[in-house]
């Protein structure tokens, strides 16, 4: 998914920037922003939940893998913790923010 460039509010010759950093200087480059970001943890919690899936169905103790069980007990539950809090979150207007819904 390709995102369209931030607006650009042109600064006078010989002027300093109005903002210093990514303070967003418009109502565009609000939505712009947080639509990027909630995107990007949509996208996150679409890999967990297929790393989690990737889990539940490999040993990751045998070939090619060859993990200790403590290694792999811990990469599964950092997976499926992270899994299961993404789905406690409501995400009916992350949804209407990114226009999914």
């Amino acid at each position: 998914m390709t995102l369209p460039p931030f607006p650009i509010l042109p600064t006078q010759p010989g002027q300093p920037p109005t903002t210093v950093g990514g303070n967003p200087r418009s109502p565009d480059e609000v939505n712009a922003v947080i639509g990027q970001h909630l995107r990007a943890f949509l996208a996150a919690k679409v890999s967990l939940d297929q790393d989690m899936r990737f889990f539940a169905a490999t040993d990751l103790k045998v070939s090619p893998y060859n993990f200790t069980g403590d290694q792999e007990d811990a990469l599964k539950a950092a997976v499926n913790s992270l899994t299961t809090a993404m789905d406690a979150i409501d995400l009916t207007f992350v949804m209407r923010v990114v226009g999914l819904a």
